[in-house]
């Protein structure tokens, strides 16, 4: 007896899959004063500039489950032997050591930088004014907050960042020959050429990772760049394989 061929059924990943998200409804703006608005991109008409707001959440959720910064998982503590016991003992006694020496040449530095932050705002360097800064819920600032690794990495990213911007700025004053910025040849390849070193000289007027969560998300939702978060993101931190 022939078997009875079975109905194709379709396989996931296919043509005609719906995406998984949808292109934002609402845009925020601002007018000549300052003040905030949101436009209906559907109608071309005001709208209160709360649905907006509720939207960008919403579709700031959405890229923390697809496109947000994935974040080692801490290592579950075990419970230490006799002998463990003693070498954490005598290893955090030496960490005490270290950190008290370490406090008398730690503590010019921040009131160095403390003093450089207050320059910038007195001559208007940051990207974003004092009066219009924003944080960013669950963003990069947040997540330094809670975990060091995060905070060590996104630091370090930010010192290697205006390094580079100051560095050809500081030549072109003194005119002498502009180093290269760093190559972003994956990133140029998708955007454009320059385009990496372009958005990365932009970074580089953030004070903070505040700013620098502020500055990708206005990127990411603005069609002029249409770049998603996550592309940014990598730009930040690894550049050469963003």
């Amino acid at each position: 007896m022939k078997s009875i061929a079975k109905k194709t059924k379709k396989v996931k990943g296919e043509k005609g899959q719906k995406p998984l998200q949808k292109p934002p409804r609402y845009t925020l703006k601002k007018d000549s004063l300052g003040r905030r608005y949101a436009i209906d991109k559907r109608t071309n008409r005001r709208v209160s500039v709360s649905k907006a707001e509720k939207e960008r959440v919403q579709r700031k959720k959405a890229r923390e489950l697809f496109r947000g910064i994935t974040v080692p998982k801490q290592p579950k503590k075990q419970k230490p032997t006799v002998s463990r016991q003693k070498r954490s003992k005598a290893a955090k006694k030496g960490w005490e050591t270290r950190r008290r020496k370490a406090i008398t040449p730690i503590a010019p530095l921040e009131s160095e930088r403390q003093r450089i932050l207050e320059l910038g705002e007195q001559i208007g360097a940051f990207a974003i004014p004092e009066g219009m800064r924003m944080r960013v819920a669950g963003g990069l600032a947040d997540r330094a907050e809670i975990y060091p690794m995060v905070e060590n990495a996104a630091t370090e990213a930010m010192a290697r960042l205006q390094i580079d911007f100051n560095t050809r700025r500081l030549a072109a004053l003194q005119k002498r020959p502009i180093p290269s910025p760093t190559p972003t040849p994956k990133f140029d390849a998708k955007y454009g050429f320059g385009r990496g070193a372009y958005i990365r000289d932009l970074l580089a007027g953030a004070r903070d990772l505040q700013d620098i969560d502020q500055m990708i998300e206005a990127m990411a939702e603005d069609p002029d760049y249409d770049i998603p978060a996550r592309e940014l993101y990598t730009l930040y931190f690894s550049p050469e394989v963003a």
